[in-house]
């Protein structure tokens, strides 16, 4: 308990040890009755991660928890049964020198707890489970990635908001699928949920924007910098990807409303165009994961590919208007839905850019 309280009142297990060897050193203390203590340190600094799992999501909260039962029960199998083993082990190690004895039962304290632990992780996984309920699904409404707690180590923060963007880049892309679906599909339900998402996309934008706000401001490095730099632009060609997929299930909405034809031609060549920004986005997206400049640039290719599909697209249909064999107002959203897609595969060329950019 003398442990456990007082690395939990300086919320640092490494200047409680200190602390203990001090003591140590001077005397104050044996073995025996270090021991315990140092037992109670490692309780103590569990404390830390629990205190900073408040407000987090549940799997931050679980990983604490775990954390916390992890050392507790090692704590119970060292008191019960392998206390005196260990500490006739470090005194004949280093029979005349307390500081390394205490040092060393602290390293055998962890060796040996997670050999014994190991094979029983998953039990102390399902324990967290149990503790602390909630579906998983609630955690990817809003940001996953991102905690502020986490500026104060830019290099992780980097890192995090970079699997943020991606996240959102993913759902953007979905979404975009979803609409594209529901045009063909002429399904109601699943243009409302395309509107929600996009909604979504929004919300995790802006939070995103603040995140690289704050952490622009924190100490980092000409590179990490530059990489922020890039988070920013990446986010907002996102985000405009997520406007372009909303623009397609409006347009989708207003064919089901208005009950509009399509010739097979027209439908022909819209998924040829669908397929085609899919696989131009999603190949951004790779390159924004693995910054490979061979896949950003086969993305800038494609996107000069888009430009001269939607030219001779446009041209075609304009003859099939001329020759009176659509539907003006038909013809009007399939004009209306190649000008979109073509919007998304230069934000995708954008986004390629940015990431050659950052690479020179």
């Amino acid at each position: 308990m003398v442990g456990f309280g007082l690395t939990t009142l300086i919320q640092s297990s490494s200047a409680s040890i200190g602390l203990l060897l001090a003591l140590a050193s001077q005397g104050l203390i044996t073995i025996d009755i270090a021991m315990p203590i140092l037992f109670g340190d490692n309780i103590g600094t569990t404390t830390t991660a629990l205190l900073s799992s408040i407000g987090a999501n549940k799997t931050a909260k679980r990983a604490a928890l775990i954390h916390f039962l992890f050392n507790v029960i090692g704590t119970i199998i060292f008191m019960a049964a392998l206390r005196k083993p260990v500490e006739a082990l470090v005194v004949g190690f280093t029979p005349n020198d307390i500081q390394r004895q205490i040092a060393n039962s602290h390293t055998l304290f962890n060796l040996i707890n997670v050999i014994i632990q190991f094979p029983f992780a998953r039990l102390l996984v399902l324990a967290a489970e149990k503790l602390v309920k909630g579906d998983e699904l609630e955690e990817v409404q809003g940001l996953k990635y991102l905690d502020t707690r986490i500026i104060e180590t830019p290099s992780i923060a980097v890192n995090q908001a970079s699997k943020e963007v991606l996240r959102m880049g993913r759902i953007a892309r979905d979404n975009l699928r979803a609409a594209t679906e529901a045009f063909y599909s002429k399904d109601e339900k699943l243009l409302q949920k395309v509107f929600e998402e996009e909604k979504k996309i929004n919300e995790i934008e802006s939070e995103i924007t603040k995140y690289l706000v704050q952490l622009s401001n924190a100490p980092l490095t000409n590179l990490q910098h530059s990489t922020v730099t890039t988070l920013f632009h990446a986010v907002n060609d996102i985000e405009r990807v997520g406007d372009h997929a909303e623009n397609i299930a409006e347009l989708a909405q207003e064919r089901i409303e208005k009950k509009l034809w399509f010739t097979d031609e027209a439908l022909e060549e819209l998924r040829i165009m669908f397929d085609k920004i899919d696989e131009v986005f999603s190949k951004a997206l790779l390159a924004f994961k693995t910054a490979d400049p061979s896949v950003a640039r086969e993305v800038i290719t494609l996107e000069e590919e888009v430009d001269i599909m939607e030219k001779e697209y446009r041209e075609s249909h304009i003859e099939r208007l001329n020759a009176q064999l659509c539907n003006p107002n038909a013809g009007i959203i399939f004009l209306d839905l190649i000008s979109n897609l073509e919007r998304v595969s230069d934000h995708s060329s954008n986004i390629a850019m940015y990431i050659l950019d950052a690479l020179k």
